[in-house]
């Protein structure tokens, strides 16, 4: 999807923020209005170093929460889950004891169900049921959702503008929001929080293979988002591989199968990546299967320069998918701007 390149842009440095310089009034009387410069009496001024500020606070009392009711043993996760679409943000931690809980609870009902229906989706070892359950964070039984009163506010309105609801505005002061916000700058902002909470992380009795990470909500990347671009902004690689050492054997399979394409030719090579975009998520090579995104074929495209403009151009002008045009116009725009900077 070529929404897929543009997050993984924006996450990796490859683009800038849009709407730069320019500001989103929400009035009281449940309008939207862009505009370029604004005074202070015309509202509350909204910016990501405030929502940041406010993100940071809700975790901290997270943390604290979480040590008060008794769990502060062997954590071995911490994630800020994030929805840049929705507006909102939840706090998922775990533990050992927690985890094989729910491990044996799951493990036991599926042992049961198999037994009763004969199904295969239950015929699981507990080994199975444990790697699944590990880091999903619906099946936790800590979620910390009690977000201070200024946070709750804040993304009550940024709900309304990046869904274009305006009806639905209830805000008691005009608030002005930074319009860079609503591109997907949730991400960013959490991505920095994480980095902010090291000392207070500190605070929690940690595994040696603790992570703490941001993640994507379902309708916004979901797991592969997660798992291909946003863990890898908080997490080291040594430590991401020692808390998922699945996700280890994922990433050398994908190196593995970028070596064999390098060795094709050049026209091979683009041929290739165009097909892995058009296959989609259940087509031969797809970047799914390596719980990556198609920014991962973006990127490989773009990192074989300016000699593949061609290729692209012949491609574009060839029978594929609306989706599958989009990713290659972009992979051609950033070609060209490489090719016009030299």
């Amino acid at each position: 999807m070529s929404y897929d390149v543009h997050i993984g842009k924006l996450i990796n440095g490859r683009r800038e923020l849009e709407g730069k310089g320019m500001f989103l009034l929400c009035s009281t009387d449940q309008t939207i209005q862009e505009i370029s410069t604004f005074s202070p009496q015309e509202g509350i001024f909204i910016s990501r170093s405030a929502i940041e500020n406010a993100l940071y606070d809700f975790c901290k009392s997270a943390i604290s929460n979480y040590i008060e009711e008794g769990s502060n043993e062997d954590v071995y996760t911490f994630s800020i889950y994030t929805d840049s679409y929705n507006g909102s943000y939840l706090v998922y931690m775990n533990n050992r004891a927690s985890l094989d809980e729910s491990v044996t609870d799951c493990y036991a009902h599926y042992q049961e169900k198999y037994i009763k229906t004969g199904d295969e989706i239950y015929n699981q070892t507990r080994e199975q049921v444990y790697s699944s359950y590990k880091f999903s964070e619906g099946d936790y039984p800590f979620m910390f959702e009690e977000m201070p009163e200024c946070l709750e506010s804040y993304l009550q309105v940024f709900s309304c503008i990046s869904q274009e609801t305006p009806e639905y505005l209830s805000n008691a002061e005009n608030y002005i929001f930074e319009k860079t916000i609503i591109d997907s700058e949730l991400f960013l902002i959490a991505i920095e929080v994480i980095h902010r909470l090291q000392n207070d992380l500190k605070q929690l009795n940690r595994t040696e293979d603790f992570i703490a990470y941001v993640s994507a909500a379902d309708g916004v990347g979901g797991d592969y988002l997660t798992l291909s671009q946003l863990i890898r902004k908080c997490v080291p690689e040594d430590q991401l591989y020692k808390a998922m050492p699945d996700l280890k054997n994922k990433d050398l399979e994908f190196r593995t199968a970028v070596d064999a394409i390098h060795q094709l030719p050049l026209d091979q090579q683009v041929k290739h990546w165009v097909n892995v975009i058009e296959g989609g998520e259940f087509g031969e090579g797809s970047m799914k299967s390596f719980w990556r995104t198609d920014f991962e074929a973006y990127k490989q495209l773009v990192e074989l320069g300016g000699q593949v403009i061609p290729y692209i151009k012949a491609y574009l002008n060839g029978d594929i998918k609306n989706e599958s045009m989009d990713i290659l116009m972009l992979v051609l725009e950033d070609l060209e701007e490489q090719a016009d900077t030299r």
